[in-house]
């Protein structure tokens, strides 16, 4: 199969072949090309934060291999190529026991999009806000013992791991994980600034759902929003679906940031993709409608709807930013941040996943998903 378009961090107008499950060649055809509203030849989004997809919920202890293989054609579908299915805040033994699920399917190659799992807790903070809708009683201190039980457990394919660098034993877990092979995000935190760079001296690199996780008031000058922007050390994730945080907060976030160190994510819960409704999530009562899950009395969100390409295409709509960056953010930069900088790159020889989206200014749809062999 041969197309043309653009390629993201490339000027100009490419024509790239896919053959046999790889690309077997790569030319650029038109080198003044400059259409944004165009095709656009990926190596398909990056999606770091996947809690579930289509009433599938990777934290559900009963999760079974059929579905876990469902929810990757789902994402993959959608033009997700790669993504870390996220598991939350559980007991030891509930986490083993999905980790083990998630071990089975891989080596069964029933989830070929999955680059690797993202823990997100339990070593977060206990206070309301801070935790968001994780339960309090199964949040803990950093244990690295712990983890590489739960890195043992799941095959060695745990990436990331998102704690709360304020709690007991933060450095000295960061420092662990990271000999693991773990990269480590903060999230769920009310760090100070100095806790926060004593995390990233010690090796933690992103930040999780940046502007997320947070209490609903905190000091105009020292908090942790600030504190993990003007952090250079660390790449920002944001969850860009016009809920979690407002395009005014969105702007100014990417701005401080930069969009060169940013990440869009997606955060979704397996209410994505089912009707508008009533639901149930963590023992609270929820509401999806307009795109979101809205926790019911309370300001708290639960998890996402909008998938990874509906995210890129609502900030892209924004003049500022653009698709080429907003691809960029949910494609190179995600891997970049997980130490795979060249995995975005399409040139002869790469095997897929390959997936070619059509933009006309307003809506990101996948036009073909080619799958490598």
């Amino acid at each position: 199969m041969t197309m043309q378009g653009r390629i993201p961090g490339r000027p100009g107008l490419w024509e790239v072949s896919f053959e046999g499950g790889a690309v077997s060649s790569s030319a650029c055809i038109d080198p003044g090309y400059t259409e944004q509203r165009c095709t656009w030849i990926t190596p398909g989004l990056f999606d770091l934060q996947v809690n579930g997809i289509r009433g599938i919920d990777f934290t559900d202890q009963g999760i079974t291999v059929d579905r876990l293989a469902e929810a990757d054609g789902h994402l993959r579908a959608k033009g997700i190529g790669r993504y870390l299915p996220t598991i939350i805040t559980r007991d030891a033994a509930t986490t083993e026991t999905i980790l083990a699920r998630f071990r089975e399917a891989r080596e069964r190659g029933a989830i070929p999009g999955a680059a690797g799992i993202h823990v997100e807790g339990p070593y977060i903070s206990p206070e309301d806000g801070y935790r968001g809708v994780h339960q309090k009683r199964f949040v803990r201190d950093p244990d690295p013992a712990e983890l590489e039980r739960f890195h043992r457990t799941a095959g060695g394919f745990i990436r990331l791991v998102t704690i709360a660098p304020e709690r007991p034993g933060a450095e000295a877990f960061i420092r662990a994980a990271v000999a693991m092979g773990i990269r480590v995000a903060m999230g769920h935190t009310g760090a100070t600034a100095a806790e926060t760079a004593r995390a990233a001296d010690a090796g933690l690199t992103l930040c999780t759902h940046l502007f997320n996780g947070c209490v609903q008031l905190v000091d105009r000058h020292a908090n942790v929003i600030y504190a993990q922007l003007a952090e250079d050390r660390l790449w920002g994730c944001f969850i860009a679906d016009g809920h979690h945080v407002p395009m005014p907060a969105l702007r100014v976030g990417l701005r401080a940031k930069g969009w060169q160190r940013s990440i869009l994510v997606s955060d979704i819960s397996r209410f994505s993709g089912l009707p508008d409704g009533a639901y149930e999530m963590e023992n609270r009562q929820v509401e999806k409608r307009d795109g979101g899950v809205f926790v019911k009395g309370s300001p708290l969100l639960s998890g996402a709807a909008r998938t990874l390409d509906e995210d890129v295409a609502l900030v892209a709509r924004e003049r500022e930013f653009g698709i080429e960056r907003c691809l960029l953010m949910a494609t190179a930069h995600p891997a970049a941040a997980l130490g795979e900088a060249g995995w975005a790159e399409i040139g002869a020889g790469r095997r897929g996943p390959l997936v070619v989206f059509a933009w006309d200014g307003r809506d990101l749809a996948p036009r073909h998903v080619l799958h490598g062999v």
